[in-house]
């Protein structure tokens, strides 16, 4: 910033051209002022001019070197992109190398691989569950308007009514079984959605995180049609993540392999 306050302004031709020469040099010089700069036109700041004037015509011709500009030439961006011509990015952040590294980490693609079927078989164990629960009711001659409601003060007052307290007291251990199993299939999938995130630096991933989230607050409702309208979420969730898996490209051997998983999710979806 350069604030030039005028006590008096030149009146004969001499200092006018001073003044002026010195506007258009400073323009034209290249040279960064750094700090606020403060001048009085006077007779001595006149002098100072045309000493500033001599000065900066001989850095134009001859810069000494502190004064050249940074150009790729004189000061490369990163020595990286001659020694890797590997390299797809020519110049990025350390932030991004140390995501290079992590998303092509081994250990990263296993512990999201193994999270992936400890999720599925917890899901495979909540159908057992799920199933040998809904024979057991039939074999007992459980209605099914009392199935559908599914809900504590509907099962105290049938199994009274009834003299069935033993199948009370199945419904709640299933029920805790049920949330269970629902609860840490559901996290698993999550922890595979925010593993994928890492893996891939794909938002669509977000969309399993979502599915295990709403499987979760399902497994948590305490009503019947609050258990129905998450299942619905979570389940169609699940089936947007299938279509993402069909559709990414594996950089793997054994692609085949891949997409019979993906197809077989698409199916349980």
């Amino acid at each position: 910033t350069i604030s030039i306050s005028i006590a008096q302004w030149p009146k004969n031709s001499r200092t006018a051209v001073y003044s002026s020469t010195f506007i258009i040099t400073i323009a034209s010089a290249q040279v960064q002022l750094c700090g606020p700069f403060h001048m009085i036109l006077d007779e001595a700041g006149l002098r100072q001019i045309a000493e500033d004037i001599e000065q900066a015509e001989e850095y134009e011709e001859s810069p000494p070197e502190s004064c050249m500009p940074l150009t790729i030439e004189s000061v490369p961006l990163s020595t990286e992109i001659d020694d890797n011509p590997e390299r797809k990015r020519p110049y990025l952040p350390s932030c991004y190398n140390v995501y290079d590294k992590i998303k092509g980490s081994i250990h990263l693609a296993f512990l999201s691989h193994l999270c992936f079927i400890l999720a599925s078989l917890f899901y495979l164990k909540l159908a057992l569950v799920t199933l040998n629960w809904y024979l057991y009711t039939k074999r007992r001659g459980v209605p099914q308007d009392i199935l559908d409601e599914d809900t504590e003060e509907v099962w105290t007052s049938w199994t009274s009514e009834n003299g069935a307290d033993y199948i009370f007291d199945k419904w709640e251990a299933y029920r805790l079984e049920y949330e269970l199993f629902y609860i840490m299939g559901a996290l698993f999938f999550v922890f595979v959605g925010l593993l994928d995130l890492i893996r891939y630096f794909d938002c669509l991933n977000m969309v399993l995180v979502l599915a295990g989230v709403a499987g979760m607050i399902s497994a948590l409702s305490k009503t019947y049609q609050t258990r129905t309208i998450w299942d619905f979420v979570s389940v169609h969730m699940f089936f947007i993540e299938a279509i993402n898996l069909l559709l990414r490209k594996h950089d793997y051997e054994g692609v085949a392999c891949f997409r019979v998983g993906d197809v077989c999710f698409l199916i349980g979806a």
